[in-house]
């Protein structure tokens, strides 16, 4: 990990996106081009904004709160802005048909989807979900079911198998909710099939970072998945405890030293994905895709918060 390139490119994301926008999110956004490998290019990313801004309606997530980060996303993709960003509203439109309601979570999974055709599978997934937990099956989970409804197998099967890991991991200690939810959802992502060993691999990282004192909080429950999905090894593991330490006496993570947790996991998955120990190309793309969904996901939920903190602070 370079932390003078992630403090570097920090500084150049926090002057683009200017004062106003937490910096949580310009966090997220450095996160979303290093992860890819990919130097921030300040240009082409104002130039996404641009043409966000000039088609999109004052409405639309896409240029409000979701702003950075979609067009991080769309600078990434090999297609042009203009391109991508019709692909999305698309896909995003397609998400409608399907039955569900336009939201924030729909157009980060608009954002994911690789065609229209695929919000069929994704809302066959989300219902399949919503059997098993009715409650807390909910908006925040359609990225994962558009991303996972793509994946080869049956949704039937899928859906049952993140149930079985949900309810293995709540008897080793984990807390029920939405943050167990999506662990168990990604620990499908390799295969719908239940394998106990997916879920000795959870336990046996969580036990490795409680172990070096590193807390992991219900938040950072998808990273645990993450993590045993991609198969790090402990030489992996040290390499994020050291990182994270390392980032955590960084003033640009002083405010937020969770953040400094989950770059650093980003940073090194980023290196394995590349690494020899995954050569299909097709599962790297598709993992750092969901990666990313998660990231963006949590900057969904962040600013809900600023946006209710200020709307309170103000009545």
């Amino acid at each position: 990990m370079d932390s003078k390139r992630i403090e570097q490119t920090f500084s150049e994301v926090s002057k683009t996106t200017g004062w106003a926008v937490d910096k949580r999110i310009s966090l997220a956004v450095t996160n979303i081009y290093l992860g890819r490998g990919q130097k921030f290019d300040a240009g082409l990313h104002e130039g996404a904004v641009n043409i966000i801004k000039k088609n999109e309606g004052w409405t639309s997530p896409l240029r409000s709160h979701l702003l950075h980060v979609a067009a991080a996303f769309i600078v990434l993709k090999e297609e042009s802005i203009e391109s991508s960003l019709k692909l999305v509203n698309q896909n995003q439109q397609a998400l409608n048909d399907a039955g569900f309601w336009k939201t924030s979570y729909t157009y980060l999974a608009a954002l994911m989807m690789k065609n229209p055709e695929e919000a069929t599978r994704a809302r066959a997934l989300y219902e399949e979900m919503k059997k098993h937990h009715k409650f807390l099956t909910s908006n925040e989970d359609i990225p994962y079911a558009a991303l996972l409804g793509s994946r080869e197998g049956t949704v039937e099967e899928r859906a049952a198998t993140m149930n079985m890991y949900y309810k293995d991991l709540r008897e080793q200690g984990f807390s029920m909710g939405n943050d167990l939810q999506w662990l168990s959802q990604i620990m499908t992502f390799e295969s719908p099939a239940y394998n106990p060993e997916m879920v000795g691999k959870v336990l046996a990282i969580q036990q490795f970072f409680k172990d070096e004192k590193i807390k992991i909080k219900y938040a950072q429950y998808p990273t645990l998945g993450f993590l045993a999905v991609t198969g790090v090894g402990g030489n992996a593991l040290n390499e994020i405890v050291s990182n994270t330490r390392e980032l955590e006496s960084n003033k640009i993570f002083r405010w937020y030293k969770d953040m400094a947790f989950s770059t650093a996991v980003q940073q090194t998955m980023a290196d394995n994905i590349k690494g020899q120990d995954i050569v299909d190309m097709a599962f790297s793309t598709s993992l750092e895709a969901l990666m990313q969904a998660q990231q963006a996901a949590m900057m969904v939920s962040i600013n809900a918060a600023i946006i209710s903190t200020t709307n309170n602070s103000s009545t």
